[in-house]
């Protein structure tokens, strides 16, 4: 099967027949529970714990608390660059003197059963000193608010100033300025997290089953905080029910499940529930912006200034400040604007902790700079498609340098056309084509938004690539799998070239004990970054087998070929050996080596194996997307019907098709629970009030439109291989503002529908006075 084969996923009928393994699935001897004991309150002074009693009841293993960490293990450091230092805003694996989020893991408890756990739960005594709790970024930087850390409430107070932004606005002919707020959600993936820990304490060898996403960068941060080997532990990845960036931190948890195997020298298994889930996975989101656009009388944008307020939480985890980082770096979207201002505040509060979640930080600035272009629009009387026609970013000014940098990586758009892709947008979905603006008393409106995503980030991916004595192939890679499909595609790179058929290539990726390093699985990297690595491992292993071949055979390399898994003499009928044949020959000590002519210029004697690795590109790769929707809204309750929507993007190249539809039909799932349904809310008081299923909405069947697509491979990025660009986080980022967009339009009006979600009330309260 080639590269761009429309292939069904290999790797689910495992799953169809009920045959996945998930961490919850494992089992060992002897094996024990773990329950993390959390803060009931937000804001907190712990003056004493006391777990005497709970470790009298039947079943109780050990209660650990801060005091049985060792005294000079610091914070969980953050893995990826920020702005400016955030080292006193860490997170402790367990709080010492002071709790900051209603959830914050203040001891763990191991008993013979999850039960037993509970119940000794109820025995821990804690003397809490409560403290006021701040749930506002803005209350958070008054001056007389309650200091959340001795360092202060405002971690980050940062930006960028390009061009000349005073002068653009002082001469501008048209100006906007629109506040806009972006909600409190996160992913909620179908199987929550798990850890399964077991030590070995006479070989010193720790194994930790559950971690996922970046297990290599997690074991080195686990060996560290241990003081082990890197070398004596092994992450290993089950399989995964989705992630969507929730993931990919290291957690508490994935400290304190291992500290407690190795202590206890029996294997400790963890597994979160769903309410543990609400209030202990990181948030996301939670941002507001100010956004001033100007422009020139011929409807040029001059100039964009922004203010922008994100609500970190009560710590600073692993993902630092990235995606208030990635808004920033990345608000001027696919526009020739040279004038940009931005100042960014990160602010602690009392709440759970923010990290990535699908499209981190792009699903917010789109939102607000779409919406803002849509009202600078209306203000010039200028059509919307036209406004953003004449401000797209051409082809000849590729690559085009935002000036601007995020995790500190310049943001450089390195390819495209996105004028010739917008226009076969609009194209497609016949945006000029009229419509009935109104039926049985509801009304209709369309709405659209361009942007563009950035995939394929990060320093390096890693793959090792095997032939064994039959002619099976092994894939190991560095990266890791919770759904994505990484199985089927990254063995159709391997199918085009070796030509060996998908169902005997086999794909091991998310453990590192195949591969000495890795760079794992985030920020749309897999297919860009493994992709190329397994692209160059796929070559190695083509031409060491021809090479091989060849000093076999005494037949020059030019008259051989590989095919159907042999390899070929040109005009021959008959294969001269199986790749199986070569990975004998290849094979350490076997005697073939001792016959000439087999022992001249045979590549080297370690197998038919090649390892391959390869440095990520500054400022990865970006593709551009356009979404279209049709809504029809009801003026009279707000309630708002998606009737039909559409993704439009330029990716470079395919690797398979019915991955790439599903991978944008998903995300435009995940963009309408944002949109609409999905947000955690918190009393005054610093607690979680959507906690579960019952008040955290989230979309179904019932709520997803006909979705539509038309996916371009126009422009290859040169900075890989194969021409490919990540597509994974195209279906999200750009929902709430074509949705948004398309609401207005139906009411005729753009006052209001700035803050998400857009419920019933929200929507009602912009409906015209006149239209109701």
């Amino acid at each position: 099967m080639t590269i761009g084969a429309r292939i069904p996923r290999v790797e689910d009928a495992r799953f169809l027949r009920g045959e996945g393994r998930y961490v919850a699935d494992l089992a060992m001897p002897f094996m024990v529970e773990a329950y993390v004991l959390r803060s009931p309150y937000p804001h907190a002074i712990i003056r004493s714990i006391d777990a005497s009693e709970a470790l009298k009841l039947e079943g109780v293993e050990a209660v650990f608390t801060a005091a049985d960490v060792p005294a000079d293990l610091g914070p969980i450091v953050c893995r990826i660059p920020t702005h400016g230092d955030l080292s006193p805003y860490l997170q402790h694996p367990l709080a010492q003197d002071r709790v900051r989020y209603v959830g914050e893991p203040i001891a763990v408890i191991v008993a013979k059963s999850r039960a037993i756990c509970e119940d000794a739960a109820e025995l821990v005594e804690i003397d809490f000193d409560p403290l006021p709790a701040i749930t506002s970024p803005y209350r958070a930087i008054e001056p007389n608010a309650e200091p959340i850390h001795e360092a202060g409430n405002l971690a980050g107070d940062w930006g960028f100033d390009l061009g000349n932004v005073e002068e653009a606005l002082k001469s501008a002919a048209y100006t906007v300025q629109e506040s806009f707020s972006v909600q409190r959600h996160t992913a909620m993936p179908m199987e929550t997290r798990g850890l399964l820990a077991s030590y070995d304490r006479g070989r010193n060898l720790l194994e930790v089953h559950g971690a996922t996403k970046v297990v290599h960068t997690n074991r080195n941060m686990l060996a560290g905080m241990l003081g082990m080997s890197e070398q004596d532990i092994r992450l290993v990845e089950p399989d995964v029910g989705g992630s969507f960036g929730a993931r990919g931190e290291f957690y508490p948890e994935d400290f304190l499940i291992p500290f407690a195997a190795k202590r206890l020298c029996k294997p400790v298994r963890w597994i979160e529930d769903r309410v543990e889930h609400f209030g202990a996975i990181n948030h996301s989101r939670d941002s507001d912006f100010v956004v001033t656009v100007a422009a020139d009388e011929n409807g040029i944008i001059t100039a964009f200034d922004v203010k922008l307020v994100t609500d970190m939480g009560g710590y600073i985890r692993t993902h630092g400040d990235v995606v208030p980082s990635h808004a920033a770096a990345c608000f001027p979207g696919p526009y020739k604007v040279r004038n940009y201002r931005i100042n960014t505040k990160t602010v602690m509060t009392n709440k759970t902790p923010t990290g990535t979640y699908r499209a981190p930080g792009m699903f917010e600035a789109n939102f607000a700079r779409e919406r803002a272009i849509d009202r600078l629009a209306d203000k010039m009387g200028l059509e919307r498609a036209e406004l953003r026609r004449r401000n797209l970013i051409p082809a000849e000014m590729m690559p085009w340098h935002v000036g601007t940098e995020s995790v500190k990586r310049p943001t450089i758009f390195d390819s495209g056309d996105y004028p010739a892709v917008f226009e076969k947008a609009l194209a497609g979905y016949g945006w000029d084509a009229p419509f009935e603006r109104e039926e049985n008393g509801w009304l209709r409106g369309r709405g659209l938004c361009a942007f563009v995503e950035p995939s394929g980030l990060g320093a390096f991916e890693g793959v090792r690539l095997e032939v064994d004595q039959r002619g099976n192939v092994t894939i190991f890679s560095g990266s890791s799998n919770q759904g994505q499909g990484h199985e089927t595609v990254l063995a159709q790179i391997v199918s085009s070239i070796i030509d060996v058929p998908v169902e005997k290539i086999a794909v091991r990726h998310g453990d590192t004990g195949i591969i000495t390093f890795g760079g794992g699985t985030y920020a749309s990297r897999t297919a860009v970054l493994c992709g190329e690595a397994l692209y160059n491992a796929s070559h190695g292993i083509r031409d060491k087998a021809l090479k091989t071949a060849s000093a076999k055979f005494n037949i020059p390399v030019e008259e051989l070929e590989l095919r159907e898994g042999a390899v070929w003499q040109a005009g021959k009928n008959e294969p001269l050996i199986t790749l199986g044949g070569i990975a004998r020959i290849l094979m350490p000590g076997n005697p073939e080596f001792l016959k000439p002519p087999s022992d001249k210029n045979i590549p080297d004697h370690d197998g038919l194996v090649v390892t391959s690795y390869i440095r990520g590109v500054p400022g990865g790769t970006w593709a551009f997307a356009v979404h279209i929707a049709d809504v029809l809204v009801d003026p009279r309750t707000g309630e708002t019907k998606v009737e039909k929507y559409f993704v439009a993007c330029d990716v470079g190249r395919q690797l398979n098709p019915l991955i790439v539809e599903g991978q944008l039909i998903g995300g435009v799932a995940q963009g309408l629970g944002g949109t609409f349904l999905e947000e955690l809310t918190y009393s005054e008081d610093g607690q979680l009030t959507t906690g579960t299923f019952a008040d955290y909405m989230m979309p179904n069947v019932y709520n997803m439109p006909p979705v539509s697509t038309l996916v371009l491979e126009d422009v290859k990025p040169e900075g890989n291989v194969l021409g490919v660009k990540g597509v994974g986080e195209i279906g999200p980022s750009g929902v709430a503002a074509a949705i948004g967009n398309a609401i207005a339009d139906a009411l005729k009006s753009n006052t209001g529908l700035n803050i998400l979600p857009f419920t019933p009330e929200r929507v009602l309260s912009a409906v015209p006075t006149v239209t109701r």
